[in-house]
């Protein structure tokens, strides 16, 4: 249900979105389903639960960029725009920055000093915890989609069958476009998320990040910063680029 969901959401476009649409009514019809979801029945610990939770995120953020009523968020807004748009899950009322951080990131680390694009969950939702998912893997971070052009347009359906490989695929794609480096300056520049939620990454070490971020890289990539760590000239710097303010029109459906 949720697949096919996020499906329907991710076939819209701003250029080609009327109410009318037979598409949309369905869509929001299925939507009013995940009210029904037995939220007590599912185990938080499986592969089945992280993709039904990225899959409604990632089904909610469209929904929200392309129904964005004052625009596409930007720094003053954005906030507002994570914590209030919502769905109905089961009896429950999630923002998208709850199902980030108390659900999707509840047992991660917690963001450091986030700005904008990056928002923190409201203190007042904090009883989402009850529902955090088990995983803890650092890959989080490339996979959730923030919605600002630091991220690619593309996002996948996750399926629990094959959730491995699309961790994989996602965390190639993200990194290859937002690692760069600078061979006279000696400095890797990482993505801004790396420095935002350092603590997932070896108590936000560089070195160590960086270590967890290479083997996504291009080959070419991969040896240049091998060759700046084992040319004995002198240590190298990592450094986090800067925040993307401005965002995705909509998302699409990686293929």
């Amino acid at each position: 249900y949720v697949e096919n969901l996020v499906r329907i959401a991710l076939s819209f476009s701003p250029d080609a979105l009327t109410a009318s649409q037979p598409s949309v009514m369905e869509f929001l019809d299925e939507v009013s389903r995940l009210r029904l979801i037995p939220l007590h029945e599912i185990d938080l610990n499986t592969k089945e639960a992280f993709c039904i939770f990225v899959n409604v995120y990632h089904c909610l953020l469209q929904h929200a960029l392309l129904i964005a009523v004052d625009g596409l968020p930007n720094k003053r807004s954005v906030v507002p725009f994570k914590r209030c748009s919502c769905y109905e899950i089961g009896g429950d009322v999630f923002s998208l920055s709850d199902l980030e951080c108390y659900v999707i990131r509840g047992k991660t680390s917690r963001a450091t000093h986030p700005k904008p694009p990056f928002v923190d969950g409201a203190k007042k939702s904090r009883t989402f915890l009850q529902y955090s998912l088990g995983a803890t893997d650092h890959r989080i971070n490339f996979v959730l989609n923030n919605g600002d052009l630091a991220y690619p347009q593309a996002v996948p359906i996750f399926q629990s069958q094959v959730l491995e490989e699309q961790i994989e695929t996602c965390s190639s794609f993200f990194l290859k476009s937002q690692v760069k480096i600078d061979k006279k300056k000696r400095t890797v520049f990482l993505p801004k998320v790396c420095d935002v939620y350092r603590n997932d990454f070896g108590m936000g070490d560089g070195l160590v990040c960086l270590s967890q971020c290479i083997k996504y890289l291009n080959d070419s990539d991969q040896l240049a910063i091998a060759a700046l760590l084992n040319d004995g000239i002198g240590s190298i710097s990592v450094k986090f680029r800067p925040s993307c303010e401005q965002f995705h029109a909509n998302l699409v459906l990686l293929s």
